[in-house]
């Protein structure tokens, strides 16, 4: 499950990547005011990495406490 959770992260860290790649691209041809919505995508990737990377983190400081015990 861990290999996963890891898959998953690096995941949304590419989509985040290659969204905001994208979203500064549509700045550049639509100016700034016209292309705040592309950058709702990235920031909802990196939301969602953050996420994920926060509850693995979690997941395995919980399991090696319980491996100590």
């Amino acid at each position: 499950m861990n290999a996963y959770h890891k898959t998953m992260e690096k995941f949304w860290l590419g989509v985040a990547i290659l969204s905001l790649v994208f979203a500064v691209y549509k700045m550049g041809q639509l100016g700034l005011s016209e292309s705040l919505t592309y950058f709702l995508f990235p920031a909802i990737a990196g939301s969602l990495f953050y996420a994920r990377y926060f509850i693995r983190k979690r997941a395995e400081r919980e399991s090696n406490n319980d491996q100590d015990q």
